[in-house]
């Protein structure tokens, strides 16, 4: 956020600088004056990250007499392994719940990591599992959707949990010929009208519940990690979302592509960024890359969402442009439908 971002946002919200001091000083316990808050309007000093990570917050919030949006489905994916799907896909789901939106987590990956990091314990998603409770059960219409949908502990954020069983999908989907391609997307229209968003973690691959993603999604996020290996995998599964957009889903755009895990002091990884805007920067949103941070790590391994355990973490504005590119396009979106 630069200092004319904050001074446009304190101004929309009618507010003095010694009245926006205040207000900050309520979100984050500090005491910041008049004086400070000039500075960071005119970028003589840069905002605090726990600041910043707020007022991104605050800049995304929906006004109480603006519409609810329409369930807009966006999936984050990519066939490679460790491009950062999973923490894009939750803390992108955090920031918009935060926000104020209603949203719901699809953990469409059998490793069910974005099940266990936004509350659900290992314990429970093996009795959800055996309860026959999980997004493999509503996928192959065991069990209704709404029976497996559990709420978080992030107010407004909802998750549908997956587990190992997810992967069994893969092989039974192309056998069923009735909707071997678009269950998920059937399943999913039974709850649109009950959320804002709706976030799709896909898994590493390209088998038949990610094409099921696909199929449902509205939009696609896909992060990209800033070395070579990731940016061959995103040509190929740019290929694919083509194919799905001519044969199957011809509304699915992409949202961009976010570079993942980034270390500008290393000379790789500034290449590899440069690549990355080369080759798709023309003609497609590339986000600001998320940092390499141990945060990341630190957050994985206690089963926590990053931004919640620090809404300043690196990365916080890379969310917020998704999330704001999101919602923007998601107004577009409800334009197009009621004009139908």
């Amino acid at each position: 956020m630069t200092g004319e971002e904050l001074k446009a946002l304190r101004e929309r919200r009618g507010l003095t600088q010694t009245q926006m001091a205040a207000f900050v000083n309520e979100l984050t316990g500090r005491k910041y004056d008049k004086q400070r808050l000039s500075k960071w309007e005119t970028g003589k000093e840069v905002l605090p990250r726990d600041v910043l990570g707020r007022l991104l917050l605050l800049a995304l919030e929906r006004p109480a007499t603006v519409e609810p949006r329409l369930g807009t489905i966006i999936a984050v994916g990519l066939q490679k392994g460790g491009t950062a799907k999973t923490a894009t896909s939750i803390n992108l789901s955090f920031m918009l719940a935060r926000a104020g939106n209603r949203v719901l987590l699809v953990d469409a990956d059998p490793q069910g990591n974005a099940t266990v990091h936004v509350g659900v314990a290992q314990a429970d998603v093996v009795a959800l599992t055996e309860a026959g409770k999980v997004l493999y059960h509503a996928l192959m219409g065991r069990t209704p959707l709404a029976e497996v949908i559990r709420p978080t502990g992030v107010a407004g954020l909802d998750v549908v949990p997956s587990s190992i069983a997810l992967a069994s999908a893969d092989t039974e989907l192309p056998g069923n010929l009735t909707n071997a391609q678009t269950a998920l997307a059937e399943i999913l229209d039974g709850v649109r009208a009950q959320y804002d968003v709706i976030v799709i973690d896909c898994a590493p691959n390209l088998g038949a519940v990610t094409i099921n993603a696909l199929t449902a999604a509205d939009y696609v996020l896909v992060p990209c990690q800033a070395e070579p290996h990731a940016i061959l995998g995103v040509s190929a599964f740019l290929d694919t979302v083509a194919k799905i957009q001519k044969r199957l889903n011809p509304r699915l755009e992409v949202l961009g592509i976010l570079p993942t895990m980034v270390n500008p002091r290393q000379t790789q990884d500034r290449s590899s960024l440069e690549d990355i805007v080369r080759l798709w920067g023309a003609e497609r949103r590339v986000f600001p890359p998320v940092p390499r941070a141990t945060i990341y790590a630190q957050a994985a391994g206690a089963n926590v969402i990053t931004l919640d355990a620090d809404i300043g973490a690196p990365g916080v504005e890379s969310y917020a442009a998704i999330a704001t590119a999101l919602l923007t396009a998601t107004g577009r979106l409800r334009e197009t439908a009621d004009a139908a």
